[in-house]
């Protein structure tokens, strides 16, 4: 595959999106009223946290939390987010063989750069026949394996059966069962596997498709295909906790030359080991003074909360799945870009976001570029009529039902965001009739356009709340909080939500404004 694929990959994703997305700017309004939405909003979070914070810290004996002696930042902990108390401590444990890792591979890159997925291969096994056993490390091999048969066929209706085949049935629970008593007796060990094999999968369903698009006529030679979508699978940084790396940049970064060692580039390097670490540090700082995780198990205590409380969980949930993931990502991509290869960036701060489907393209960016690239945009085409967005929009969010888990709580959090987003479409094809425009503009003028804007996005963020407590907790506490804004809390905490959604949604264009600004300044310069 030419190195050259990724920037033709970047420029026809950024072409598509020129023809979707116009970078207009919203109406201005005075800095009086916008500095009005900016601390209304803030305090209104502010204040939410110090709520939750203080029933956290009220409740923190009856709740299943962590006693921790000799810590400077409390005497509990919440431990009870699996992901981040699973991976966080492999990642530090094993951080000097990822520092071994990077160094041969520099060498390896400089004298037999051929040998290098090779590398890849051999050093991973090493590792992950400690971190989930034999049994776990041939599964990392088995699956690729199937992948790579189907891929000789060079049909992608047969890959993507098979991808969802293999999925689904690693998460169905009489399979999960009768792998439970075949695995070594590793802590946590079912669930190590299920995420590393799950991540595999993606990564082999990508090599397979970009394959089938660049050699349909199967005229590359089996042993280094395999060998490369072996290396791919199991390349180390990316193994556990991702992110999703597309198999164009993977390719990429193999073909790029080896760099000599700078003190400027190792200082850099140490700077972004340090930036993560700190986001880290200040991770685990926040459990102990929120202990949301833990409500997870305990929904009938969400029913006592005040509404400035359930505001202040929501709120630090959200922070926390962004602040995980900025860790989980970020700290393994350090060493990615450390050995030449340039992967997603990690997730931005959706919070400040207007548009739905924004949230999507940000947090996890990896992803995104995979959905738009195999699944919307092949749907689609590059002139899409609605009804083909709305489907493709489906198949995007049946890929993510599946990809997530086939379970009641992933179905309802990826059908709410699907409505969401097809909301959110319809919205953008009226507001481009000739019609609506006219009297938009007649009745609407300047700033009352971007507050009635605003005000439709309210309907939008408080959906997309309501996805994200279902996503992160669970189907009943999403209820508790549905049914204290809109029922038991009606018209007060109605109104309230409402009208901090309203703050939001009018800072976010505004940080969209300056954006936009930005763009324009860079290409006039």
């Amino acid at each position: 595959m030419p190195a050259t694929q990724r920037p033709q990959e970047e420029g026809d994703r950024q072409k598509w999106h020129q023809q979707k997305n116009s970078n207009h700017l919203f109406p201005s309004i005075s800095w009086i009223e916008l500095a009005f939405y900016f601390i209304s909003f803030w305090t209104g979070c502010f204040y939410s946290l110090y709520r939750f914070y203080s029933i956290s810290q009220s409740w923190g004996p009856y709740l299943p939390v962590t006693l921790v002696q000799d810590s400077w930042f409390g005497v509990r902990q919440d431990q009870t987010d699996l992901e981040w108390f699973v991976w966080i401590p492999i990642i530090l444990s094993y951080a000097p063989w990822g520092l071994v890792h990077v160094v041969l591979a520099q060498l390896i890159r400089k004298w037999c750069p051929e040998h290098l997925c090779s590398f890849y291969v051999v050093f991973s096994v090493c590792i992950t026949v400690q971190l989930i056993g034999g049994v776990g490390t041939a599964l990392c091999f088995i699956v690729p394996s199937i992948m790579f048969v189907v891929l000789l066929t060079r049909l992608k209706l047969i890959i993507w059966l098979t991808w969802c085949c293999l999925l689904i049935l690693f998460n169905t629970q009489f399979f999960i069962k009768y792998l439970e008593f075949w695995l070594d007796e590793i802590p946590d060990v079912d669930y190590k596997v299920s995420v590393m094999v799950a991540w595999i999968i993606l990564r082999s369903l990508s090599f397979s498709l970009e394959i089938c698009d660049t050699d349909p006529e199967g005229q590359l030679r089996p042993l280094p295909l395999l060998t490369t979508l072996l290396g791919y699978c199991l390349y180390l940084p990316f193994l556990c906790t991702g992110p999703y790396m597309p198999f164009t940049d993977f390719q990429t970064g193999l073909a790029e030359p080896y760099r000599t060692w700078t003190l400027k580039r190792v200082a850099g390097v140490g700077l972004q080991v340090i930036r993560f670490l700190w986001w880290m540090g200040f991770t685990q700082f926040l459990l102990y003074q929120f202990y949301a995780p833990s409500l997870h198990f305990m929904p009938q205590l969400m029913k006592k909360m005040s509404s400035w409380s359930m505001a202040g969980f929501v709120y630090f949930l959200t922070a926390f799945l962004q602040l995980k993931y900025v860790v989980l990502y970020g700290l393994p991509s350090v060493l990615a870009r450390v050995e030449g290869y340039d992967p997603p960036r990690h997730p931005r701060c959706t919070l400040m976001t207007y548009r739905f489907s924004d949230v999507w393209r940000y947090f996890d960016h990896g992803l995104y570029r995979f959905m738009l690239k195999h699944i919307y945009i092949p749907w689609v085409g590059s002139e899409p009529s609605m009804v083909r967005q709305l489907q493709g929009t489906a198949l995007v969010f049946t890929f993510v039902y599946v990809w997530h888990g086939v379970t009641t709580q992933i179905f309802w959090w990826a059908t709410i965001n699907f409505f969401g987003v097809v909301a959110e479409k319809i919205g953008d094809h009226i507001s481009r009739m000739s019609a609506y425009e006219a009297l938009e503009s007649r009745w609407l003028p300047g700033a009352w356009q971007r507050r009635f804007h605003g005000l439709l996005a309210v309907f939008l963020y408080v959906p997309s709340l309501t996805a994200l407590v279902i996503f992160i907790s669970n189907l009943d506490n999403a209820k508790a909080i549905g049914h204290r804004i809109f029922i038991s809390g009606f018209p007060q905490c109605t109104l309230s939500i409402f009208f901090f959604m309203f703050c939001l949604g009018q800072c976010s264009m505004e940080l969209q404004n300056w954006k936009i600004r930005q763009k324009i300044k860079a290409k006039q310069s």
